[in-house]
């Protein structure tokens, strides 16, 4: 979360996400990421979904007995 005041952008972060903590930091406490550590992150994630979705269907496909069009 982004927060603009007349002293700057203020970012409100959690460390995980549906993390019930936040922190506050101020616009020059925050470095971003650069476009390759960005990428692997994002990469990252999507490979982990990916994961799961198969795992997901094989769960179906065995309570489905295969049919996976019920």
């Amino acid at each position: 979360m982004r927060i603009a005041n007349c002293f700057g952008w203020r970012y409100a972060l959690m460390p995980k996400k549906n993390s019930d903590e936040l922190f506050h930091f101020q616009e020059n406490q925050i470095q971003p990421l650069s476009p390759q550590e960005l990428f692997s992150q994002i990469r990252a994630e999507i490979d982990f979904y990916q994961q799961q979705i198969a795992i997901l269907q094989q769960q179906l496909a065995v309570v489905t007995g295969g049919f996976t069009n019920v």
